[in-house]
């Protein structure tokens, strides 16, 4: 996400995000570049028209939460989760009793996370491998089962890989 997402942009969001069509938008759009949504289906889909879609879009796209491409005469929309999670994380500082858990994640320091989206999980009996795409790039962790099932985790969940120093896996 943009460096403009700090606490000051707080009030920003949630004016933004309190928009029904906005939020309606967000759920709308792919997580991913791969399927992104012109604004004409958009509009159908939300039953309003081109115009209001493309001026949510504008103020969505403003505060980094959604990406787009030009094809042609059309644009193409897709929400960045990277931006959600940072947003999540900024919303969750300012207003902790609404956020708690959250807030918790806050105070792993920032070096530390990549934020992706899950793109497998291979459940066993015992353990679970979560696979997150972060930028390109995929990392592999192995978690128990019960965890898994206690975060709901599956694909297309956006999801941060936590490093310790001590536990530093190597893929090739």
């Amino acid at each position: 996400m943009p460096a403009q997402v700090t606490e000051d942009v707080a009030p920003s969001l949630l004016r933004a995000l309190g928009d029904p069509v906005r939020l309606r938008l967000l759920r709308a759009l792919p997580t991913e570049v791969l399927a992104e949504v012109p604004v004409g289906e958009l509009a159908r889909r939300l039953q309003v028209s081109d115009t209001v879609v493309s001026q949510h879009l504008r103020v969505l796209s403003a505060l980094g939460l959604v990406g787009h491409r030009r094809g042609g005469r059309a644009a193409y929309y897709y929400v960045k989760p990277e931006a959600l999670v940072a947003v999540r994380q900024v919303l969750a500082r300012e207003l902790p009793g609404m956020f708690a858990a959250e807030a918790r994640l806050s105070r792993l320091s920032a070096r530390n996370q990549l934020i992706g989206k899950v793109v497998e999980v291979r459940r066993g009996e015992v353990s679970t491998e979560i696979c997150i795409d972060i930028g390109g790039q995929v990392v592999s962790a192995v978690i128990t089962t019960a965890s898994a099932d206690s975060m709901d985790m599956k694909v297309g969940d956006v999801a941060a890989a936590v490093f310790k120093a001590h536990d530093v896996m190597v893929q090739k």
